[in-house]
């Protein structure tokens, strides 16, 4: 899957850094993840901290049919400014409110 996240955008770049370059704690947000999600995080991190990158649905739910073409172990590429500047495997989804 081809994911477009401009960089050069500051609300893209701000979530690349808080989410991408650096690891997200799953204690830190424990309170938001439903107990299995979080079991099934642990398991695959024992580290307790993954890279992760959400999806909002988008105005009438635009991107809930892209999102629900990707699977655990799919690549995506993370494409913007006219490179392609991450890949990565999908390891885990989940819908949180």
């Amino acid at each position: 899957m081809m994911q477009p996240a401009s960089r050069s955008q500051k609300v893209v770049k701000k979530h690349y850094e808080d989410t991408i370059a650096n690891p997200v704690s799953f204690e830190q947000y424990a309170h938001l993840l439903e107990p299995d999600v979080l079991d099934q995080l642990k398991q695959l991190f024992p580290s307790g901290q993954a890279q992760m990158w959400g999806i909002v649905p988008g105005q009438r739910e635009v991107n809930v049919a892209h999102v629900k073409k990707m699977s655990a172990g799919d690549w995506v590429f993370f494409t913007g400014d006219k490179r392609l500047y991450l890949g990565g495997t999908i390891a885990l989804m989940w819908r949180s409110p």
